[in-house]
């Protein structure tokens, strides 16, 4: 196929000449016109042009393209790249957001202009120098909770770093597989972020340890508790308390996290039928409850 195929089945199928036009600046169609008659090249800035605006990958024009099927699969996935990059892009602010809101980087960061070397670096240090003042001065408030939670700097080495964490969701058409694989990341300082931006922190408790977060979009609790003993193997079970899609109805979920990425499927295999791995709330239990008191929902 020559270019000017390419261009006037492009017109055709994905977009209009007169867009076209008002995407490139012409006065008229009269330039797409002559392109597509071979009376004008059509040049790389054009090319580009359609790329930048129409989501139409400069690799269409390859002399390699020889149909329009094709063409029809290389755009297809390079919009669905793009599509993914923009996801991306929004998970990262939403990470960002999180991270600056429960106070790991200095609230107002991304509103700031750092100019001189060096003043970014100042600005983090002194926000944790702040940071470290008011920990301090909860010494007494924290004293009990360090009974309960014990440092144990030994466990921690074993734990921190990149898990991948396998659980069915409580609704199963909500993930592709019919289950959840859940990147999580425990930072040097104990926080804790997974893939899609809830963020919250370990405690490590002499036998079991927790893992406390918040979503990303409300503020429900997510509370994960797992046994110490396991952890060194590199792969350990927990039990998950958290709510049912965005609902007040409580469940209890079993699940594992490994430092191994495991195929979906064999994930599913290890963890057995979904029947044996969750505990929703009684609805009847909880319409019980309401028809003896009044309780918010």
């Amino acid at each position: 196929m020559t270019k000017e195929e390419k261009l006037n089945y492009l017109l055709e199928h994905y977009m209009t000449a007169t867009d076209v036009t008002r995407a490139f600046g012409f006065r008229s169609n009269t330039m797409i016109s002559n392109m597509r008659k071979g009376q004008t090249n059509i040049a790389t800035l054009h090319i580009e042009g359609l790329e930048k605006h129409f989501n139409i990958p400069q690799k269409v024009f390859s002399s390699e393209v020889t149909s329009t099927k094709k063409i029809d699969l290389l755009i297809k996935e390079y919009q669905e790249e793009q599509k993914e990059k923009e996801r991306q892009k929004e998970l990262q602010k939403k990470i960002l957001k999180k991270l600056e809101e429960t106070e790991l980087l200095p609230k107002g960061i991304f509103e700031k202009t750092f100019q001189e070397k060096g003043e970014l670096d100042n600005f983090i240090k002194k926000h944790k120098e702040n940071c470290l003042k008011e920990s301090t001065s909860l010494n007494n408030l924290n004293k009990f909770s360090n009974q309960v939670f014990p440092t144990n700097q030994k466990l921690f080495n074993k734990l921190k770093g990149v898990w991948y964490g396998y659980v069915y969701p409580s609704n199963p058409a909500s993930a592709e597989h019919g289950i959840w694989e859940v990147e999580t990341t425990i930072y040097d300082d104990y926080s804790v972020v997974d893939y899609w931006g809830n963020a919250g922190y370990l405690k490590t408790g002499k036998n079991e340890s927790l893992i406390i977060k918040e979503s990303y979009d409300h503020d429900d609790l997510t509370i994960i508790r797992f046994s110490n003993r396991q952890v060194p193997s590199g792969i350990f079970r927990f039990v998950v308390v958290s709510n049912q899609n965005h609902t007040l109805n409580e469940m209890v979920n079993f699940g594992f996290f490994s430092r191994q990425r495991y195929d979906l499927e064999e994930a599913k295999e290890i963890l057995g039928s979904i029947e044996s791995k969750q505990l929703k709330l009684d609805l009847e239990f909880n319409k019980r409850l309401i028809e003896r008191a009044i309780v918010p929902q």
